[in-house]
């Protein structure tokens, strides 16, 4: 793990509408994740994979290598807990890995719980978007061909 930033206290079910927001090297439990977030009262749960794909702009991608400044985990907590103050009532985890990652990989998971499936789809949505827009993870992708390029960096 680097740069955990972590809403759950000593691993127990924490209580607030941020279940989970942290960057991981290992591969992700989406699974898990996921059954963070349900409660009783939830009557939608709402997920994202990220998954990384074989090909970008009609070039055969083999492999993403991703990058995370030393304030991402920090920046994540931050849109973790905008989202939730977005949309009261909602129960969130949001976990992006970092390192190797290879084709078929989850590179970023979310997850949203509500009492209904319209507040779960937009704050899923809108958390996926502001995830992507502020917090400062890069990826190289390395293309079949030998070359690889940066995308997301500032």
């Amino acid at each position: 793990m680097s740069g955990t930033e972590r809403a759950e206290p000593d691993g127990a079910r924490a209580r607030g509408p941020v279940l989970l927001a942290t960057i991981e090297q290992d591969p992700l439990d989406v699974a898990a994740i996921a059954a963070l977030v349900g409660d009783d009262a939830a009557g939608a749960v709402v997920s994202f994979s990220g998954v990384v794909r074989d090909h970008d702009g009609g070039r055969a991608v083999t492999s993403l290598d991703y990058t995370a400044h030393p304030d991402a985990a920090a920046a994540l907590a931050e849109v973790a807990a905008d989202i939730a103050a977005r949309w009261p009532g909602v129960r969130l985890a949001a976990v992006h890995r970092v390192g190797a990652l290879r084709i078929g990989d989850v590179a970023l998971f979310c997850a949203v719980a509500s009492a209904h499936r319209a507040e779960a789809f937009a704050a899923c949505s809108a958390l996926v978007d502001e995830i992507k827009a502020r917090v400062p993870i890069w990826k190289e992708q390395r293309f079949a061909d030998g070359s690889s390029e940066w995308v997301g960096a500032l």
